[in-house]
């Protein structure tokens, strides 16, 4: 019969380590109950913490969704985007325009050139005397030193260096215009206040200057002009981003014609974030569905229900604009995005309005769901209680069960000694009666 111990061969030595391990089987089957009500209690647990994850990822969908920004965005068109593009960065201070704006002038940085140059720009410039070179820009000079040992690289390299060293916002640079190298230093700011000043220490023969040419402002620094509402605009950038609140202007290229910039609402992101809270809401439904049904791992319990349709109440705003559609099989939502559009183009602030009641609604009962001593994490504990109480079970049985199988095996132990004393006093008396009987026969 199953769980009955046999003994067998008790005359001798036997394999009581069979024994033992038959033993310690039937014993540990309490422990595989054990294990496998834990195994069930946790698998509960971590449907829980994932419901949980799944309303938390909701909350957050939500937060966005009835967030008065997000029903306040803004879209815009421009007529000619190589001339200039728009962003809008606070839609909340921006009102729907139609607009002209020209290009009248990018910004741009102070760039400086030698008229000359030389031929070969690692060879020593040897009609150059003892002097320096200033180079002066947001009100602060940089000075190099030069002589005859100095080429035309070498002077790149100290100009470079001192402006490095100094965070100069300078760079200078050669200029191969094909026959010869020319020396370049510009400033790496736009705006008409960011000029460059070159000042050499000496003049006429033997200055730097006249060994290259003389420098010439190939460029001047200058701000950027644009001409909106028939009023010039200036930047020391390309950016425009206090002329209008909320808007940012980036201009690109001079334009020989205004170019039209039509801001207007945008709906769009509001539409994506509804159809991304219902979806989420779809998941939620078949997440407690297949949980909760007969052969779901919470069969019975109705606290993932209950949720869910707190949630669904919650909902009467988006029903009574009449743009979710409910499908009674699988309890599924859906979104009548015909009517949507319709109301954002007819009643926009009925929809707000409609929002704001969702926000009402749902907003306090998220958190009270969330909240660390809420529904959700109230069951997670006590999962958890309950795991910890069978792991402690587990642990005191397994001890036990140890402690009597070590027991059982010094038994074993003594009763296979005392087996192996016997058989020895067996096998004397054996011998001295044969002893005794053969010298009887004699």
């Amino acid at each position: 019969m199953a769980g009955e111990i046999y003994f067998s061969n008790l005359a001798g030595n036997f394999d009581y380590q069979q024994i033992l391990d038959q033993v310690q089987y039937i014993k540990s089957q309490q422990i595989l109950l054990l294990q496998e009500r834990e195994a069930h209690i946790q698998s509960k647990k971590d449907a829980i913490t994932n419901y949980r994850t799944l309303i938390k990822d909701l909350q957050g969908i939500f937060e966005d969704l009835v967030s008065p920004t997000l029903f306040a965005e803004k879209s815009v068109s421009i007529s000619d985007e190589t001339a200039l593009s728009v962003t809008i960065t606070d839609p909340t201070q921006v009102s729907e325009s139609n607009l002209d704006i020209s290009v009248l002038q990018l910004a741009k940085n102070d760039v400086w050139l030698t008229g000359g140059g030389v031929a070969d720009k690692n060879a020593a410039i040897t009609s150059l005397s003892a002097g320096s070179l200033t180079v002066s820009y947001q009100g602060t000079d940089y000075t190099i030193n030069y002589d005859n040992t100095d080429s035309l690289q070498s002077i790149v390299d100290k100009l470079n260096t001192q402006f490095q060293s100094n965070n100069a916002n300078l760079s200078a640079s050669l200029f191969f215009d094909g026959v010869n190298y020319r020396l370049m230093i510009k400033g790496l700011d736009t705006g008409a206040g960011n000029t460059v000043t070159i000042t050499d220490s000496l003049t006429g023969a033997g200055s730097l200057t006249d060994a290259l040419g003389g420098f010439n402002n190939v460029q001047t620094a200058q701000n950027a002009q644009i001409s909106i509402y028939g009023t010039t605009v200036e930047s020391s950038t390309n950016t425009f981003d206090s002329v209008l609140p909320g808007v940012v202007i980036e201009a690109k290229s001079v334009t020989a014609s205004p170019v039209n910039v039509t801001i207007g609402k945008d709906y769009q992101p509001f539409k994506d974030k509804l159809q991304e809270f219902i979806s989420k809401y779809n998941e939620i439904v078949d997440f407690v569905q297949t949980n909760t049904s007969k052969e779901g791992v919470l069969s019975g319990d109705y606290t993932l229900q209950s949720i869910r349709s707190q949630i669904f109440n919650g909902l009467t705003p988006l029903m009574e604009l009449g743009i979710i559609n409910v499908d009674k099989d699988t309890g599924h939502l859906s979104i009548d995005n015909t009517e949507l559009d319709n109301k954002l183009q007819t009643e926009p602030s009925t929809v707000q309005t409609k929002i704001s009641d969702l926000d009402n609604n749902l907003r306090d009962y998220f958190y009270s769901v969330l909240d660390p001593y809420g529904p959700l994490k109230s069951k997670e504990k006590g999962y958890d209680r309950q795991i910890e109480a069978i792991e402690k079970k587990i642990e005191i049985d397994t001890k036990r069960i140890d402690a009597e199988i070590e027991i059982l095996r010094k038994q074993f132990i003594a009763l296979q000694v005392y087996m192996a004393e016997m058989e020895d006093l067996r096998l004397r008396l054996s011998s001295l009666f044969t002893n005794q009987t053969t010298q009887q026969t004699q």
